[in-house]
């Protein structure tokens, strides 16, 4: 199903990616507030923190930094077995809106999993170079736990969908 999707262009943003993108790392924004804090949050905050691609409860896309050009996502993170390279210039990254509360259950709902898996879906078929989606937690460096309670098994059965494979 197509999402909406608007633009709101992120202010701290990295040049030109040197090389395709190889890795796509999913993350959630550690917020509960409105969806229009959330990317005024990403658009422009202290630390220069930027995302691609930021997802609503809806399923609603907001593009921030275009897939060209590379966003500050990753901070202290490790992409092992790609080499030592710069994990944000090799990596589009998007921002599930989701508080990642661990006491209390923040639920992704099913047009939120299903456009994430639909805007992985358009990134694999764009970067035939792309290796990995991983979770935030997979590579960072400083205990990041990042899309917590995601629903994986939701998430890769819609992607295997959108990829057209069939059992």
């Amino acid at each position: 199903m197509p999402y909406p999707v608007d633009v709101v262009p992120a202010l701290s943003q990295g040049g030109v990616r040197p090389l395709p993108p190889e890795v796509i790392v999913l993350h959630h924004t550690g917020s509960a507030g409105p969806a229009q804090n959330q990317i005024a949050y990403l658009r422009s905050n202290p630390r220069g923190v930027s995302i691609h691609t930021i997802i609503a409860k809806d399923g609603r896309r907001t593009r921030m930094v275009i897939d060209e050009r590379i966003a500050y996502h990753v901070g202290y993170s490790s992409v092992g077995s790609l080499g030592n390279r710069s994990p944000n210039g090799m990596s589009l990254g998007i921002e599930i809106m989701n508080s990642g509360s661990k006491s209390v259950p923040d639920p992704y709902p099913f047009s939120q999993v299903d456009s994430t898996a639909e805007q992985v879906a358009i990134w694999l078929k764009k970067f035939p170079s792309i290796q990995m989606i991983t979770p935030h937690a997979g590579i960072d460096t400083q205990g990041k736990y990042d899309p917590y309670a995601f629903p994986w098994d939701v998430f890769w059965n819609r992607l295997s969908t959108y990829m057209g494979v069939t059992e």
